[in-house]
């Protein structure tokens, strides 16, 4: 990568946005999750976790894998922004004819009716926000990264707003999907808007046809949904193994700072995506760019886990209050996945950048398949603790996997597509 003074400018301006962005959206998030725990206690977080959780999935499947591949060709053909953002858009469409009918029968198909009703009640948020995400990756090509983030804080300052209001009135747990689903709407109209700043659209301009979007974005849903997965399926599983909506409170509470804080690496790497993506079109793909993101995202995530190890204790109490002291024990496992995962984001968009996103993919498909196993052998026994010790082993299976085919990779020296 090189790192002159214009492009070390764009990496600050770019990290700066999306660390000021990210933070307050997690920070939102958490405070969500917690004025639910406090309003509806354990159970009532335990359906709330399980409805965004599968909303957070139907978004990825929804964008189809577009985000990344907008952001790399728009990054090589600013000119055709406009254009790549229509064709991407197409794909959408398509894809929600299928996704869109198929989750609102599986909702209706579930005996819990809190469950399903705020399953259904997300799917509107889903569908708004997987369209934000695509207009916000158009602009994330041409390094404006401060556009998804005003949308999005738009989005969830009205979500607060909201919940609060609710909360208040004692409104029942379904709602929280109608309020996200309203900021999602809101913060889609505040992107929408500022897109017209984009160059017209014209077929001649876009470097990619749909059926080349298509299969180009595939690998990348499929990375997107396993990362998703590794992250969420174990509230699926715990569920579906009949641990109490309780217990899947107390474990979502845990989980949240966790996998909250993986929102600054995650825009750290995407501050560079952009910029690695352009290196790599123009040939090069230095060994040290490797060696550096490995370094980096170690000492990130050692730093990460041990300020949330220490902090464990007053944050779970401060937030969800004296009843969930269940969660710290958790989270005391729980923080210790930082470090692969925090070096399973960065190495992965390493290699997204060297059109390389199919290694990726076979190495979070296999590292699933262990998740999987792992949590069906030990959820039964173990409960939320087996659930805690499978993310651990699944994860660092993950990054000794992701590391070694970068590492191979960069000093192979060849260019992939």
């Amino acid at each position: 990568m090189k790192l002159g003074t214009a492009t070390l400018r764009t990496l600050a301006r770019n990290a700066g946005w999306l660390g000021a962005g990210e933070g307050f959206v997690k920070a939102a998030i958490f405070i969500a999750a917690a004025l639910v725990a406090r309003a509806a206690g354990a159970e009532g977080l335990g359906t709330f976790s399980i409805a965004y959780a599968a909303a957070v999935i139907a978004v990825i499947v929804l964008a189809s894998g577009q985000q990344e591949v907008l952001i790399r060709e728009v990054a090589g053909h600013p000119e055709a922004a406009r254009s790549l953002l229509f064709r991407a858009r197409s794909i959408q469409n398509r894809m929600g004819l299928f996704l869109i009918p198929a989750a609102l029968i599986l909702s209706l198909l579930l005996t819990s009716g809190d469950l399903r009703s705020c399953l259904i009640a997300f799917l509107p948020y889903s569908v708004l926000r997987s369209i934000l995400v695509l207009y916000g990756a158009t602009f994330k090509g041409l390094d404006r990264m401060d556009v998804e983030v005003r949308a999005r804080a738009v989005e969830m300052i009205l979500v607060l707003t909201l919940l609060g209001l609710v909360i208040l009135l004692h409104g029942p747990i379904w709602s929280t999907g109608l309020i996200f689903s309203a900021g999602a709407g809101v913060g889609l109209l505040w992107i929408r808007h500022l897109s017209r700043e984009l160059h017209p659209a014209t077929d001649e301009a876009a470097p990619l046809e749909i059926t080349e979007l298509s299969v180009e974005g595939r690998p990348f849903l499929a990375m997107s949904i396993l990362s998703q997965l590794l992250m969420r399926a174990d509230t699926f599983l715990l569920a579906a193994l009949a641990v109490s909506r309780k217990e899947i409170g107390y474990y979502a509470a845990a989980g949240a700072p966790v996998w909250g804080a993986l929102a600054l690496p995650h825009l750290l790497a995407m501050a560079t995506y952009p910029t690695l993506s352009r290196d790599a079109s123009e040939g090069e793909r230095p060994r040290s760019t490797a060696l550096f993101s490995l370094a980096f995202a170690l000492s990130l995530g050692l730093a990460l886990a041990l300020i949330l190890f220490f902090l464990r204790a007053p944050l779970i109490r401060l937030a969800f209050g004296p009843g969930f002291e269940s969660s710290v024990l958790l989270m005391s496992r729980l923080v210790w996945v930082l470090p692969p995962a925090v070096g399973m984001v960065f190495l992965g968009t390493v290699l997204a950048s060297w059109r390389r996103q199919q290694l990726a993919l076979g190495a979070l498909s296999v590292v699933f398949l262990l998740f999987l196993i792992l949590n069906l052998l030990l959820i039964p026994d173990y409960g939320t603790m087996g659930a805690a010790f499978s993310a651990l082993i699944s994860q660092y299976s993950g990054f000794i996997l992701i590391s070694t085919a970068v590492l191979i990779i960069s000093r192979s020296g060849k260019q992939g597509r």
